[in-house]
Formats: structure tokens, sequence, C-alpha cells
């Protein structure tokens, strides 16, 4: 991943868990508000790779966030009715599922001719390991 990759997925976790933290009074608001988001980081990533708007491939990207927004809603569902713990959840949910998501992109940008959606499962198994490997507080 490069460098400019690396800090645009930076610039985008932070809108996505801002986003995310207004909207969690509202359940699934943040997963459609969210989506605009994650076309303008597609968009940006694939303009890194040089690739033209057109040449993106659109078809598994947006496959693969539409199911990894699903994914992402069923996790913040069980802690949607909670406040504090709500706003917390869905930034968390929001700032790993952006670097999940860059990640992707960035890898079927480098070959867009091999590309391919991911399912939801493995979207949750991506979350999954991404929210394991993160510090724990006391």
């Amino acid at each position: 991943m490069s460098e400019a990759v690396r800090k645009l997925l930076g610039r985008t976790s932070v809108v996505a868990g801002t986003i995310a933290v207004v909207l969690s009074p509202i359940p699934l608001a943040d997963e459609i508000a969210l989506l605009p988001v994650f076309a303008v980081m597609t968009s940006r990533i694939g303009k890194t790779h040089q690739l033209a708007f057109r040449d993106v491939p659109w078809r598994p990207i947006a496959s693969t966030t539409v199911a990894a927004l699903a994914a992402r809603a069923t996790l913040n569902l069980a802690v949607s009715y909670i406040p504090g713990v709500a706003a917390a959840a869905n930034a968390v949910s929001a700032v790993t599922l952006t670097h999940i998501l860059g990640r992707y992109v960035d890898e079927v940008c480098t070959s867009p001719a091999t590309a391919r959606p991911l399912g939801v499962r493995e979207i949750a198994v991506r979350m999954k390991d991404a929210l394991s490997r993160r510090p724990q507080t006391a």
C-alpha cells in the first residue's frame, strides 16, 4: 500500500468515525451516509493507481461495500439501543470497515481485471480479526 493510500485511509477513517458517532442514535443511518464516503475513497484510490473513473472495478467494489455495510449493521444492531456504547461501537466499526474496504480497493485497483467481490462472511472474518488485534484498554 502506498503512502498516499495510507494517508487517504487515515483521513477517510476520521470522516467515517465522525459520521458514525453523529448518526449513532438513528439505527442504520450511518450505513447510508457512509456509501458516498466510500465511493469517493474508491475513486481516489483508483487515481493513485492511474485508473480512469470508468476503469475502476466498480461492480465488485460496490458488491463488497454493500456486503461490508450489511455485516457492520448486523454487528452494530446488537448495541444500537445502549446510549454511549452505540456511539463507540459505531465509530470503531466504521473506522475498521474503512481500513478493510480501503485495503480491498487498493488490492483490486492493482489488478482490476481479476477483481472479485468479498462476501459478508469473509468481511465479517476480516472485521473480527481486525478488532481482535486492537489494543485492549483497562
